[in-house]
């Protein structure tokens, strides 16, 4: 990874780790080569550094008590919020503690899950489009590991192109021509819209989920479908790529998927959204870790583009711009 790239990605917010996997209020993550631990009750949660200053375990195998994090190895509690050390059990009465605490990072939550930078953030943390609201049922899925770049998984998600032959299971017959489309951009964000017939989903989601769909990105990684049916009923499906490694080749894919109030009228369950969704995730991941090279390269000159991969090069242009845009900050 380029050094330029690697300090933005440092001052951008990302998906560390999901709120359900709070399990005894701590949880482990990465991002860009660090490890952290995640801890609190879902609402308040803290990020820091994941081994102890003490004796360097990894402090995603301890535990919380009353908020504070509770080393597995022996027992120091660093206080939520501050990572200050609060308590070193094997001291002595009226012995005073070391001078100890965890590096903490940015931390908020939102759709399920936990967020976090490693520097001050260079942009406002990216939300859901337009439209969906606190009315929505939300739900976020297992994420997966996976050995490919940030922006080969980000282009894949948006890529109508492939639907025909890698999704032919969960898509059914869907055309192999793709209609010419027009890119809005908002500052660091895209959008296209198209459409998908009703043929070309399972029978179970057919009434409910055709045939609009309405792309978004918010630069440099959360991705997300729009899916409206002439019944009213929308549906969302949103990704987030999480570099985990320094050189950004091995990434976490977040992802979580939504259905509106008449979607759910309908007869739209989340768990039966989520199965379908992890479906069409997993016939994606032998495609995105078998590309060469590895991550997607931003000299536009370097692979062959047809008209349907115009969303993949306005990405990769704006993607170079917001690199130029951080180079020049103040």
């Amino acid at each position: 990874m380029d050094p330029v790239e690697y300090e933005m990605l440092r001052h951008m917010w990302f998906p560390v780790a999901r709120v359900a996997d709070l399990k005894d209020g701590v949880v482990g993550g990465a991002l860009l080569g660090e490890e952290l631990v995640v801890y609190g009750d879902g609402r308040n949660v803290t990020v820091a550094e994941g081994f102890c200053p003490h004796r360097g375990v990894a402090l995603r195998l301890g535990r919380t008590r009353d908020g504070a994090l509770e080393c597995p190895y022996h027992g120091w509690l660093f206080a939520e919020g501050s990572g200050r050390c609060t308590r070193v059990p094997s001291l002595l009465p009226g012995k005073s503690r070391p001078h100890a605490a965890l590096r903490t990072y940015p931390a908020r939550t939102a759709y399920g899950l936990v967020w976090s930078c490693l520097a001050e953030p260079f942009l406002p943390a990216p939300g859901l489009p337009a439209g969906v609201d606190d009315t929505w049922q939300l739900a976020a899925g297992e994420p997966y590991t996976l050995n490919c770049g940030m922006r080969q998984l980000t282009e894949n998600f948006r890529d109508k192109a492939h639907f025909p032959f890698v999704h032919a299971d969960t898509m059914g017959d869907v055309s192999q021509v793709v209609d010419a489309y027009r890119i809005t951009r908002d500052g660091w964000q895209l959008g296209w819209s198209s459409s998908l017939g009703s043929e070309s989903v399972p029978d179970e989601f057919a009434a409910e989920f055709s045939h609009r769909l309405d792309y978004h990105i918010t630069l440099p990684m959360f991705a997300s479908i729009r899916v409206s049916s002439p019944s009213g009923g929308r549906r969302l499906v949103a990704q987030m790529a999480t570099p985990l490694t320094a050189d950004g080749l091995r990434v976490r894919q977040f992802w979580l998927v939504g259905v509106d109030a008449a979607a759910a009228a309908g007869g739209a369950g989340l768990a039966d959204v989520l199965a379908y969704e992890r479906q069409v995730f997993e016939e994606d991941h032998p495609i995105v870790e078998n590309q060469r090279p590895v991550e997607a390269p931003l000299d536009l000159h370097s692979q062959v583009h047809t008209a349907a991969d115009k969303f993949s090069i306005t990405f990769r242009r704006v993607y170079g711009e917001l690199l130029e845009s951080f180079k020049g900050r103040s």
